[in-house]
Order: structure tokens, then C-alpha cells, then sequence
């Protein structure tokens, strides 16, 4: 079975590593063999308040359909994998394990300058979602359609 992560934002009051202590402690009172690890987000340019009010909106958008792709993928993932019988834990993020991607995260300055506007970066996380979502809709149509080809050779 997968391992499941929480992803959790706090809002840092005076330092991110003191508050990173402070959780770390507060948690391990409770659920000793709970591990955490630190998801660094460097700070991003934020924009005025007009543009954080229409980036907001459009982050609820933004959401919705990368939820929908991701659930999308982890459907035809499943399918395949009962298809198949074979289960298949070798998903990875850009060629990297997902649990080591995930607990090892670098945010890619390259491909997400932070000196760029946050709509810029939310807009090109958005076409990379909307791309992924493209390739699967190939992935899955070309294989129907040459198994269909392959039946319609057959019965002539």
C-alpha cells in the first residue's frame, strides 16, 4: 500500500525554523513514530492586493482541474494495474520515486523563477497540468484504437 502524506501550510509568525521546531516537538508528544519532513516554499512575489484577490479566484479554478487530472491518472493507473495484474511501484515525479520526491522537495527555480509574478508561476503550473493531461488522453487513445483495428482486421 501507498504511504499517504499531508501536505500542511502555516502561516510563520517570526521564524520558519522555530515554528518547524515547535511543531516537530508538539507533534512527536502525541505520535511518536509520525515522521515529518520540511516542504521548503522560498518566498514569491505576491503582487498587489488586486492581483492576489483575482489570483485567488483563479487558484479555486486551478485546484479543481489539477485535482481532476491527478484523479484521473490514479483511475487509469488502478485500471491498468487490474488489468494487468501487476502492481506498478514505479510511479515516479521528473524520473525520482513519488515518496522521495516528496520527502527530499526542492523547489525547481528553473522552471519556476521566483522573481516571476505568482500568476505566472500558477499559469505555468497550470499548462504543465494541462499537458500531462493531454499525453494521458494519447496514452489511452492510441492503444483502443489499435486494439479496435487489430478486431476490425480480424473480422474481415
Amino acid at each position: 500500500m501507498a504511504n499517504r502524506y499531508w501536505v500542511v501550510s502555516l502561516p510563520v509568525q517570526n521564524s520558519a525554523s522555530t515554528l518547524w521546531n515547535q511543531l516537530q516537538q508538539n507533534i512527536s508528544k502525541h505520535s511518536f513514530d509520525t515522521l515529518l519532513y520540511r516542504f521548503n516554499i522560498p518566498n514569491l512575489r505576491v503582487g498587489t492586493l488586486d492581483s492576489l484577490l483575482s489570483l485567488s479566484d483563479d487558484l479555486a479554478k486551478s485546484n479543481a482541474f489539477m485535482e481532476g487530472v491527478s484523479h484521473k491518472i490514479r483511475r487509469q493507473i488502478e485500471e491498468l494495474e487490474r488489468i494487468s495484474g501487476v502492481e506498478s511501484g514505479g510511479l515516479t515525479v521528473d524520473g525520482v520515486p513519488v515518496d522521495s520526491y516528496l520527502t527530499r522537495f526542492v523547489w525547481d527555480e528553473a522552471k519556476y523563477p521566483t522573481m516571476s509574478p505568482l500568476k505566472e508561476i500558477v499559469d505555468g503550473i497550470h499548462s504543465q497540468v494541462a499537458k500531462i493531461e493531454d499525453d494521458l488522453k494519447v496514452s489511452i487513445f492510441f492503444p483502443l484504437f489499435s486494439f479496435r483495428n487489430l478486431l476490425d482486421l480480424g473480422n474481415r
